[in-house]
């Protein structure tokens, strides 16, 4: 599932006031959430042509209803860390012919910044479409330091490819700047292991993003 801090870290890197360039393995955010009680692992590499990296790790777990989750993004430049926190609230689970609805908010910070640099909040749907997969639609608000508050707006797509492929596809935008678009495949490895091999573009530039996702609670 994607997590509340690749909105959060992809906010970020759109935004000058924040140096950190990092982003979940998905920009676009589903409306599910790990059940209750267990705890997953999204990972990251991301590669930009000009050599530059950077590695970022989101555990989440779920207690009363609420995702909770605490990432943190290194870069392989002299760019600071960057630490995101957020929660994820499921409203109604999507089921084969029902769509599912969940809300969030998160923050970030960056380096050994006091006061979080960006916070963002987010209304998800995802929606089953017949002969496609699933659609996921974001529609949010970003708060950055020193910028005046944006909306953001996002569309992702999960059409299967047999019973081990996803196919993935998903574009973003925020008010004052230019969108990012991200497609790729997305392999299921065992019953809690997924791994994706994605390519992406934003007006910074080009990247490679090679993820790996652990969730046994959905085993």
């Amino acid at each position: 599932m994607r997590r509340l801090a690749g909105t959060l870290v992809l906010a970020s890197a759109l935004l000058p006031s924040l140096a950190a360039r990092a982003g979940a393995s998905l920009l676009v955010d589903d409306a599910g959430t790990t059940p209750d009680g267990h705890c997953q692992l999204e990972s990251w590499l991301r590669l930009a042509p000009t050599g530059a990296a950077d590695a970022s790790a989101v555990p989440a777990c779920a207690l009363g209803g609420v995702e909770y989750s605490l990432g943190g993004s290194v870069v392989s430049t002299a760019t600071p860390a960057e630490l995101s926190f957020g929660l994820k609230h499921t409203l109604r689970d999507v089921a084969e012919a029902t769509p599912g609805f969940a809300v969030s908010v998160g923050s970030a910070w960056s380096g050994h910044a006091g006061a979080p640099g960006a916070a963002v909040a987010n209304l998800i749907a995802s929606l089953p479409v017949p002969g496609l997969g699933l659609v996921h639609l974001n529609a949010g608000w970003s708060v950055a330091r020193r910028h005046a508050p944006a909306p953001t707006f996002g569309t992702g797509l999960e059409h299967p490819l047999g019973s081990h492929w996803l196919l993935l596809a998903e574009g973003y935008v925020q008010r004052g700047a230019g969108p990012a678009w991200q497609a790729g495949l997305r392999r299921t490895l065992g019953r809690s292991v997924t791994a994706d091999l994605l390519m992406g573009t934003d007006p910074h530039g080009r990247w490679l993003t090679l993820g790996l996702n652990y969730s046994p609670g959905e085993g």
